[in-house]
């Protein structure tokens, strides 16, 4: 059994402090988009050039991103018009798109494609070099990057976030001092930005975030399971996308999986699985491996080989009521306020917007020197006048449609045709068919792979002899993890992670293992943990996933 956890530096020992204007938690589209829009503005209307930086706990820009991904170039048109002659890495234009629905060998094409599905004038991208290449244009505009640095703990002051405590580096996994030991800094600023992705760690801790309304939309949580394929060619038209449900989920679990042509040889496959505490018995891995052995995908993979593979968690937020999206010294963007519209399969444009709309407001701020709560409140109110809410608003009701059934939810979204009852005959959470389904899953190594294969190949590195970021306390690993959860779940923590992290074994004594290094940040194990007693913090800076084609 693994040593309980040291709990994280407190903020009130002797520190070094850097003072900026203002901070960006976090290297995504979101606040990547923001700093390049508010250098402009400034710019353009001959303002003195504050100082910005942009802290990111990847080891290199675009080392954690990870998405299918189609692009709606819509804000970078509006932010970026001459983005395609300044190099942006677009893979292909969408030349051709379909859903289909799958039975365990066969599939049925959708014959009609609602307008609100449509990805028309879009573009496939690797979300890794998207992210890299926005990076380098933040930077060449004046903001500073600080790769490998993760935002720790949030330190307030009269209930303000007044600054950010970043994470020690070189201590050993009892918390004493290594050669080369460098404690974490706080950064202090006007304000800060914050757009940390699915099930942020820091934005947690700001109580006036918690306690001020702004988690009040419903949120559904997904696990995305990623890989990246180099195919013979002649088997998928470059541009071509397609969108698949059923098989392998039971009818009562939302998820699907997809296929994008990014060139006649690459191509970018990956299945996502709802999680949940209500609904925990689920192997978001497996999934895409089952996939995969469909005929159709196994037809399209077949002598190929896998480059690249991933996981990520999802959070979509329903919008149904306005969002608060400003505290304190601080505003939330991107996927940290839940901007992913389920229906259309896309969140890169409207974390874009987002951006564009903190870069306005924070523009005005600096032109006022006025960062109080007030103006920085008017974000909430660009955002609520916008295109993005318009579009997260009127998709509101898509993915609520699917609480009732697959087929239902299909109904509902305007993917009508007669269909069999292909996916209805396993219980989501029967532990015994669960199991049975994968004990039967052997990974081949050449079109499915187990789950070690897996992250050797998303580049995963971490520090081994280093504080277990993953704290689960002593007392509920005896008492809740080799007692209560083994007798009502089974352990759901050894099937749920893409990454294999968890290991509860049972003989010849109970024994709770957690593999930490091989953690890909996808945060899957505290958003579908049924008890809530898994946390997970920033590892030492620039551990994680290595991504490069993702």
């Amino acid at each position: 059994m693994p040593p309980t956890p040291p709990q994280s530096p407190g903020v009130n020992q002797d520190r070094e402090y850097l003072d900026f204007d203002i901070v960006f938690v976090g290297a995504g589209p979101a606040n990547l988009s923001a700093a390049i829009h508010l250098n402009r503005l400034l710019e353009r209307h001959g303002a003195p050039v504050p100082e910005i930086a942009i802290i990111d706990k990847g080891r290199y820009p675009g080392a954690h991103l990870l998405s299918g991904a189609i692009l709606d170039p819509r804000a970078l048109h509006e932010f970026y018009p001459d983005f395609i002659e300044a190099g942006c890495p677009l893979e292909t234009e969408v030349s051709r798109e379909s859903v289909l629905f799958l039975s365990a060998k066969k599939k049925l094409p959708f014959p009609f494609l609602p307008e609100t599905f449509s990805s028309r004038g879009c573009h496939l991208v690797s979300l890794s070099r998207l992210g890299a290449w926005l990076a380098e244009k933040a930077q060449d505009s004046g903001a500073q990057l600080f790769d490998s640095t993760a935002a720790l703990v949030p330190v307030m002051e009269n209930g303000y976030l007044a600054g950010i405590l970043t994470g020690d580096k070189s201590l050993d996994r009892n918390g004493r001092q290594k050669p080369g030991y460098e404690p974490g800094i706080i950064l202090r600023a006007k304000t800060f930005v914050i757009s940390e992705g699915s099930q942020g760690s820091l934005l947690r801790q700001i109580p006036s975030y918690l306690h001020s309304g702004a988690c009040e939309n419903h949120e559904y949580a997904s696990t995305g399971v990623k890989e990246t394929w180099r195919i013979p060619e002649g088997r998928i038209r470059p541009g071509e996308i397609i969108h698949l449900f059923g098989h392998p989920l039971p009818s009562d679990r939302y998820g699907g999986g997809w296929a994008y042509a990014f060139k006649p040889d690459l191509l970018s496959i990956g299945f996502v699985t709802s999680i949940g505490p209500s609904s925990p018995i689920c192997d978001p891995h497996l999934n895409l491996q089952l996939f995969k052995q469909h005929p159709f995908l196994r037809e399209l993979l077949e002598g190929g080989a896998m480059l690249e593979s991933g996981a990520r968690s999802i959070i979509s937020s329903t919008y149904d009521r306005p969002p608060r999206l400003s505290g304190p010294g601080y505003l939330v963007t991107g996927e940290s306020a839940g901007m992913v519209n389920l229906q259309r399969q896309k969140g890169i444009h409207l974390a874009m917007k987002s951006g564009m709309l903190a870069a306005e407001t924070l523009f005005e701020c600096l032109a006022q020197d006025d960062f109080s709560p007030e103006r920085l409140e008017t974000f909430t109110h660009r955002f609520l006048d916008s295109w993005a809410y318009e579009e997260l608003h009127g998709a509101r009701s898509y993915r609520k449609a699917f609480d009732n059934g697959l087929y239902a939810g299909l109904v509902q979204a305007g993917l009508k045709m007669k269909l069999p009852l292909f996916a209805a005959g396993r219980d989501a959470g029967s532990l015994s068919s669960f199991m049975a389904l994968k004990e039967g899953f052997k990974p081949d190594g050449t079109l499915t792979f187990g789950k070690d294969q897996c992250v050797y190949r998303s580049g995963t590195l971490h520090e081994e002899d280093q504080p277990c970021h993953l704290r689960i306390s002593q007392e509920d690993i005896l008492n809740i993890c080799l007692d209560k959860c083994r007798t009502e779940y089974g352990n759901p923590c050894n099937h749920f992670c893409p990454a294999g992290v968890y290991e509860v074994t049972y003989g010849p004594a109970p024994s709770f293992r957690l593999n930490a290094a091989n953690c890909l940040h996808c945060k899957t194990c505290e958003i579908a943990d049924p008890y809530g007693i898994i946390t997970w913090t920033p590892p030492e800076g620039g551990g994680g996933p290595g991504y490069n084609v993702s």
